[in-house]
């Protein structure tokens, strides 16, 4: 197993809860938004990467597990590719 589907497989397995999933579908756009927003409006920008942990933790506060990024910060990038991958509804490529 490689390192990104070891990771993303860790990633996947924090987030089975549907209310964790579906506050993570939020909170994903929300926080990586603020790299566009800052350009216009920089205090906004800035509010909405608090807002998205928020709701984030939220997450997993329901779930009841820590945040991914606490163990590996990789997850941090790992999260925009696991919400495509669920939206499109692609799974994790197999191995043989």
């Amino acid at each position: 197993m490689g390192l990104y589907s070891h990771t993303y497989s860790h990633y996947d397995g924090a987030h089975h809860h549907p209310v964790n999933r579906a506050l993570h579908m939020i909170a994903i756009p929300l926080g990586f938004s603020s790299v566009i927003v800052v350009w216009w409006h920089w205090i906004i920008a800035l509010l909405l990467i608090p807002m998205a942990f928020a709701l984030a933790w939220l997450g997993h506060l329901i779930e009841g597990n820590k945040p991914a990024f606490l163990t590996n910060p990789a997850h941090v990038f790992v999260a925009p590719r696991w919400m495509a991958r669920k939206i499109f509804g692609m799974g994790p490529k197999k191995t043989a």
